[in-house]
């Protein structure tokens, strides 16, 4: 069985929500913010940390993902190895992880930073900016749709739902870029995903 180290409306929400797709057994461990006996888990304090079956841990949520669902290929969650649009799931996952991720990071927690309380604000301002841009590329990079490799959903797509409900502005995005809210919707509507969503309290 897994086990699954989370916190509501964080990086955990995707992990969740494909563990559930997956239809496999796991346990949701609450993390309080701020929880000491966690570090000796993870000694970043950072969720997701995900316990393996067999009693390994893995952290970073993206790797998680592509983790699960290469270990549960029947579902089709993940392109097999060596083909084309494997390439671009792995493309678009870490992406997702490395750019707009980081961007919310720095949106939410500008404190963190720098030693200098006073940056915090410029911090958050120039995040915005990274954050508008990172999606303007995703967006500019998008086929048809509705999911990033065309009519099949895979984990990719809900590591990007979840990150674009974490946009300062979801509703002025998605009027921007309708390609995006077409994802956001097509991932959100599936009735596993939106019982994660709802528990999270994402949109």
């Amino acid at each position: 069985m897994y086990k699954l180290y989370a916190r509501e409306n964080t990086g955990s929400a995707a992990a969740e929500a494909l563990l559930t797709l997956l239809g496999v057994e796991y346990e949701l461990l609450a993390v309080p913010q701020g929880a000491d006996w966690y570090l000796k888990i993870n000694p970043r304090g950072e969720v997701p940390t995900l316990i393996l079956p067999d009693g390994s841990m893995m952290t970073e949520s993206a790797a998680i993902m592509i983790h699960l669902a290469d270990a549960h290929p029947d579902t089709g969650l993940a392109p097999a190895p060596g083909t084309a649009a494997r390439a671009q799931y792995l493309r678009w996952i870490v992406y997702m992880a490395t750019a707009p991720y980081t961007s919310d990071l720095r949106m939410y927690y500008p404190e963190r930073y720098s030693g200098n309380a006073a940056h915090a604000e410029a911090i958050k301002e120039k995040a915005i900016l990274d954050l508008a841009r990172d999606f303007d590329v995703f967006a500019g990079e998008m086929g048809a749709g509705p999911f990033i490799l065309g009519q099949a959903m895979s984990a990719a797509d809900i590591y990007a739902a979840m990150l674009l409900n974490w946009s300062n502005d979801v509703d002025a995005l998605f009027a921007k870029h309708p390609k995006l809210q077409q994802l956001y919707d097509a991932v959100s509507t599936n009735k596993l995903v939106r019982k994660v969503w709802d528990r999270n309290g994402m949109r």
